[in-house]
């Protein structure tokens, strides 16, 4: 059996889930999802279970007892706490871990662990009954192999009529938890890098409408510079039906998020173009959610 634990948002939740699902399609095994409820105030971040509005597999279950890793994964849940413990030690969020968690992978696999913050770490299912994921798995290298499953299963099971107009652009602000001190090295992208993305949106699209989410929507009405073109600010909703209404623009402006970062992913538009910051973190941290054909906008100023 594959376990891993869910983590962070809806965003983060379903690179979690792609990469545990395309885990167990390539060893042939069933994925049991682990809703840490027992993780709501503290760290890593996990508000609640965000999956159920999408068409996950009915191969892919959700478990939400408290405490699940440590009672029946004590070998597995040991080495992650030893592994949390040494990066926070040193600085788990400012530092770019990537580098030593490939080179402590292959042990981990081999005790039935997979441990990775940032970036791409390959992994093995090794020999142990039962396989426990922890981190982020930032990145579509990590499920490359079963994109068509990953698309189809993460659209959401209910998607109501989004009517849009001229060539609609997704643009996507990011604040919020931005903005808190602890999460200083994610950085919000500032006016500047919207306002080039936009010019360059209308340089290749003059007819460019932009459809403006973001979980500040005051601050974008205030700050965003449309270079003229027609802008419809959408008030903040639920985050699976947001995502589906973003998924159905033709181009995106993202931000620094892994939660538009899935709206352009499922977007089926063969000519879409995405336009992203070219830093992902505030620091050198590095990140695996760059893809070819995407277009890196400096992020300063």
């Amino acid at each position: 059996m594959i376990y891993a634990e869910l983590a962070g948002g809806l965003g983060n939740q379903m690179f979690i889930y792609a990469f545990a699902r395309a885990l167990g399609l390539r060893c042939g095994e069933s994925v049991t999802l682990l809703d840490r409820q027992d993780w709501r105030d503290g760290a890593p971040a996990h508000t609640a279970c965000a999956l159920g509005a999408l068409a996950l597999s009915p191969d892919v279950a959700i478990a939400a007892e408290p405490g699940f890793a440590k009672a029946h994964l004590p070998v597995q849940n040991a080495a992650k706490a030893m592994m949390i413990k040494y990066e926070q030690k040193s600085g788990m969020l400012s530092r770019d871990w990537n580098g030593f968690e490939r080179r402590a992978a292959p042990f981990l696999n081999t005790l039935g662990l997979h441990f990775a913050t940032d970036g791409y770490v390959p992994v093995r299912r090794g020999p142990a009954r039962d396989f426990l994921a922890w981190g982020y798995f930032q990145g579509e290298a990590y499920f490359a192999d079963a994109a068509d499953a990953i698309r189809r299963e993460l659209l959401p099971r209910f998607s109501p009529p989004f009517e849009t107009k001229g060539t609609p652009v997704c643009v996507h602000l990011r604040r919020g938890d931005y903005q808190n001190p602890e999460n200083a090295i994610l950085q919000v992208c500032t006016p500047g890098y919207y306002a080039r993305a936009v010019r360059a949106v209308k340089e290749r699209c003059p007819d460019a409408v932009l459809y403006v989410f973001s979980d500040d929507v005051a601050w974008a009405q205030d700050n965003l510079d449309a270079a003229g073109l027609e802008t419809v600010f959408l008030p903040r909703g639920d985050a699976a039906q947001d995502l589906d209404r973003m998924r159905r623009c033709r181009h995106f402006i993202l931000s620094n998020s892994t939660y538009s970062w899935w709206a352009q992913y499922l977007c089926d538009a063969p000519d879409k173009l995405v336009l992203v910051p070219d830093r992902w973190y505030a620091h050198t941290k590095q990140t695996a959610l760059y893809q070819q054909g995407m277009t890196r906008i400096p992020c300063g100023g």
